[in-house]
């Protein structure tokens, strides 16, 4: 097919061949051409073309008249995005007929809505028909065609556009001829923002869901927690909470760019943010535990979903609610439910909670999402589920499910079994359980992590090969979709760690079988989200990664310093010697692995320092990641701080034992020494502080309830001084004042 380019002032006949078959372009000398290697998500089929488009050429977006309002909000979207990248505005024209196209330009249309757009396309494939995100985007000669199935299909066209001029801009390039074919794997592609005990601001988060839905994210789990300005029980309230014309507001503005806002609310265990108040000590299972909630008592609905109805009137427009229902670790333990118990055990009493719960929701419109652990651990399935087979798994998975498919009625008809698995998702069981829920015509989800209880930076031997291996799987099981879930309000970390993981759950989600192999993914996603031309960027975050363990539990005997129950190790004293006959000695891998953990962490973040000023985006994420690198360092000084104190120790202990008095001067040094770490380690903290605080409001708030029974640090301070609590508890300034004796 050819089209004829016409203008005001004379005709300019520009052939231009739908497939791409001929190049006719004025193609700067020695100019590059860009092509489809770089996106992410993959797509699912590219043909490609010898022809060429050439982005700084183009003039308008034309847009068939037939289309809607949301489809001239896509088209503005794109303009918008030219004009950033190329700094020229693109006019929008609606027209009627193929014949008004006169321009070098952009055109978008919903397959089969105009019979002028059908005939334009008539060369090329249909967007699939059983998805309405599916698309068909061909680049040709002095045009770009986008066809979607609906406007949610012409919106994803765009955005692999967008990607497609970034990449020409930023090399300075063309933009090779190809036919893209595109549709998701995964229907649903959620990722998990968690608000236990932070919340970040409001226009972060509005940046974010724009930069979620470039990478074709649907969804975000919003774990509101006491994050949420419940009007009904305003004593639950977090002073720093979103009200609820915030969240429609959040939720209205995430539509534009089809992403749903679904509220995740803990109504039975996890709920320590309700339960900690005095005022609901009476609906908690063991009125000395704020975990869970009794599932026979009237009033604990009557409580619950007054919050869900809140939080189901500030997301309109949403399916789906998440009811949570995880480790509900407190059952049976009241007298109402103890005589319940005797009769249909800890799973009848959470199928009681969940058949009122998901009544409730049918009659709101909603449907149920909920984490599938409770039934599968009363039926005694979830040890074979998570860990590889061995030789009890057959009777152990007939027997388990077993029960299950005696109770079969009694799961939500359509709600969403959440199957999380947080390893590489292969497992027998695992891989059973799925089969089972298709059996059974049960609706069910993946759920990956990006992180866990693990503070400051993933760990990336283990991330995201889980997201890559479980959500890949799910798409070969053709199951409703995937949850990259962000549990890191556990350790506190920051938001911009999880970026990696959730684009890793975009790329496996909706192309589950490309790239192949992790390395190449961790190749795309550095080009993708920072830009061309960056170097050592991988391995930097890498180097991090490894350091957390050290900075975690180095200076720990038992446990630590993320969790509460932890001991610190003995410091070097007077006292006596330890077994080694010298501190020095005692200590010595200690101080060895500190000054290798030092030098790798100067290492990592002088290379993401430089890279700061190169890439082409997302700059803050590295500044995040200097900010832990600064602070890890800082922390192997405080460490080779306590090398002085032991080496002190050590002479002053044999100058005793001689019956001569310590020297004044090496006391001295060795304070000064101490200090001097301690007071670098403060100032570290403070610029990490204000450097996190420009993507999260400040932590707590005048009059916040701290939760007393969690045993989570990062939920045990108002502030931000959980990443450094262990080490003012440790309290070496104070330590070396006593060794002046």
């Amino acid at each position: 097919m050819y089209l004829i380019f016409k203008s005001d002032n004379y005709l300019k006949f520009i052939l231009i061949s739908l497939v791409g078959s001929i190049s006719l372009g004025c193609q700067k000398t020695g100019q590059s051409i860009v092509d489809s290697k770089n996106l992410l998500p993959a797509p699912q089929k590219v043909e490609m073309t010898s022809s060429i488009f050439e982005p700084d050429k183009t003039e308008k977006i034309y847009i068939f008249s037939v289309a809607g309002q949301e489809t001239h909000s896509i088209a503005e979207m794109l303009e918008d995005q030219f004009e950033k990248l190329y700094g020229k505005g693109l006019s929008v024209e609606s027209i009627t007929s193929k014949d008004e196209i006169s321009r070098q330009g952009v055109v978008l249309g919903i397959s089969g809505e105009n019979d002028s757009f059908t005939e334009l396309t008539s060369q090329l494939p249909s967007p699939l028909n059983d998805s309405d995100e599916s698309y068909i985007l061909n680049v040709s000669e002095g045009l770009v065609i986008i066809s979607g199935a609906s406007d949610r299909g012409l919106f994803y066209g765009v955005q692999t556009l967008i990607q497609l001029l970034e990449d020409a801009k930023w090399k300075d390039a063309t933009i090779a001829g190809m036919r893209v074919e595109d549709w998701p794997d995964l229907e649903l592609r959620w990722v998990h923002y968690n608000y236990f005990f932070h919340l970040d601001r409001f226009e972060y988060i509005k940046e974010s869901i724009k930069k979620l839905a470039k990478y074709k994210i649907n969804g975000i789990v919003f774990e509101f927690e006491d994050t949420f300005a419940y009007r009904s029980y305003p004593f639950v309230v977090s002073p720093n909470s979103f009200t609820p014309e915030q969240i429609r507001e959040l939720t209205q503005f995430a539509h534009q760019y089809y992403v749903d806002i679904v509220p995740l609310v803990q109504g039975f265990g996890h709920a320590g943010y309700l339960l900690k108040h005095e005022e609901l000590k009476h609906l908690r299972e063991d009125p000395e535990i704020y975990q869970s909630f009794c599932p026979l008592k009237e009033e604990t609905y009557d409580f619950i979903f007054d919050l869900f109805e809140e939080t189901i009137n500030a997301t309109p427009g949403v399916k789906f609610f998440h009811i949570g229902a995880d480790e509900v670790r407190h059952m049976g333990k009241c007298d109402l439910c103890k005589e319940k118990k005797k009769e249909v055990g800890d799973l009848g009493l959470y199928l009681t909670w969940l058949d009122r719960v998901n009544v409730f929701m049918e009659s709101k419109g909603r449907t149920v999402v909920f984490w599938d652990d409770m039934p599968m651990k009363h039926a005694g399935l979830w040890q074979v589920i998570r860990n590889d087979a061995d030789t009890t798994f057959e009777e152990t998975w007939n027997s388990g499910i077993s029960k299950l498919d005696k109770i079969i009625t009694r799961f939500p008809e359509d709600g969403v079994f959440m199957r999380w698995n947080y390893q590489l998702g292969r497992e027998k069981g695992n891989v059973n359980i799925l089969d089972w829920y298709a059996k059974n015509n049960f609706k069910a989800m993946a759920a990956t992590a990006v992180i866990g209880d693990w503070p400051l930076i993933p760990k990336y031997n283990w991330m995201p090969a889980n997201i890559k291996s479980f959500v890949s799987l799910a798409a070969e099981k053709g199951i409703l979709g995937e949850l990259c879930t962000a549990w890191g309000d556990d350790s506190g970390n920051h938001f911009e760690v999880y970026w990696v993981g959730f684009l890793a759950a975009s790329e496996y989600a909706w192309s589950g079988a490309s790239p192949t192999t992790l390395d190449e993914y961790w190749e795309k996603y550095v080009y993708r989200f920072f830009g061309p031309d960056t170097n050592g960027l991988i391995e930097a975050f890498h180097i991090l990664s490894e350091r957390v363990d050290f900075w975690d539990s180095s200076l720990m005997k038992k446990g630590n310093k993320r969790r509460i129950g932890y001991e610190h190790i003995t410091l070097p004293n007077l006292d006596s010697l330890p077994e080694a006959g010298s501190w020095v000695k005692h200590y010595k891998a200690l101080f060895d692995s500190a000054r290798v953990e030092k030098a790798r962490c100067i290492e990592a973040t002088a290379i993401l320092k430089k890279q700061i000023g190169v890439v082409k985006d997302n700059a803050y994420n590295l500044e995040v990641f200097v900010t832990m690198g600064e602070l890890m360092e800082s922390y192997t000084d405080l460490v080779l701080s306590i090398e002085r104190i032991a080496v002190y120790c050590d002479k002053n202990l044999s100058l005793m034992k001689d019956g001569e008095e310590p020297v004044k001067e090496e006391y001295s040094e060795m304070t000064d020494r101490v200090e001097e770490a301690w007071n670098d380690y403060l100032s570290t903290y403070e610029r990490l502080k204000k450097v996190w605080e420009i993507a999260r409001y400040p932590k707590g708030g005048e009059g916040y309830m701290l939760n007393d029974q969690t045993h989570y640090m990062a939920g045990r301070t108002t502030d931000l001084s959980y990443l450094i609590l262990a080490e003012q508890e440790l309290d070496l300034v104070g330590h070396v004042r006593k060794l002046s004796r």
